[in-house]
This record gives structure tokens, sequence and C-alpha cells, in this order.
């Protein structure tokens, strides 16, 4: 099981919801939250906020990123921003960085134009820059 997994278990358990009843509070499927246990795939980032955001949690508790409970911060920027923010302070080109990341560059031309890596694209940069999942997509200080 991994950490995502371990979270999502413990937040239903806390807050007695079966996986049914989370699916339908987030009007998704049962199946998919069924997915993220039984076919170990990460959720979309965006499923992932929302789940964040039902829970009152930050994305770095719920992937296991830190144990600090702590409420997501709705102080949202632009991801490509804080990349290339973080990309900088590593005095690093793109096509460096990208390479390091064993990304191409297209990747980092559909995230300019408003694309979201996938959620184990975004752990991998999370942990090359070693900074958390809510600063690189601007719900954090």
């Amino acid at each position: 099981m991994n950490k995502f997994q371990e979270r999502l278990k413990e937040l239903l358990e806390d807050y007695n919801l079966s996986r049914l009843a989370l699916a339908n509070k987030l009007s998704i499927s049962s199946t998919t939250i069924n997915g993220y246990f039984n076919k170990n795939y990460y959720p979309t980032i965006e499923i992932a906020l929302n789940i964040a955001k039902f829970f009152n949690c930050s994305l770095d508790y719920l992937f296991g990123l830190t144990d600090s409970l702590s409420p997501l911060s709705l102080k949202t920027s632009n991801f490509v921003n804080r990349f290339n923010f973080l990309i900088k302070l590593k005095n690093n080109s793109i096509a460096k960085t990208m390479k390091e990341l064993s990304m191409s560059e297209y990747n980092y031309y559909r995230w300019k134009k408003g694309q979201l890596p996938k959620t184990n694209k975004l752990l991998d940069i999370v942990k090359y820059f070693n900074t958390s999942l809510d600063f690189i997509l601007g719900y954090g200080k």
C-alpha cells in the first residue's frame, strides 16, 4: 500500500466514510476511488485537490510527504512560474532540468499552455527540487 492509499484510508476511517460515500461527495465514480486502492494508481491532480479540500488537508499530507495535517492554502499561482523559479534557484536550464527528470522538453511546453503533469511526474518533480506539492502547485508558501 502506498502512502496515498494509507492516508486516504485513514481519512475515510476518521470521517467514518465509505469509498462510495466519498465518490458521491466528490461527484466521481466509485470505480475511480476503488482504483486508487485496488489498481494502485494515483488520482489526477484535480481530483487530489478536491480530496484535499474535502478533508481540509494539504496535498503533501495526502501523498505522505509530510505528517503535518495542515489545511490546504488556497493561494494559487501558475505551476510553470513556480517550476521556473525552482529551476533558477538550482541554477539550471529548462533543458538540463527536463533531462535530469527524464522528461522531454515537449512536456514543459504543454505545461506552459496550462496542462499539469500527471501525478506521478509531479511527485518526481517535488523530489527533484526537494519541495512540496502544495508549493509547486501554488497552494502553499
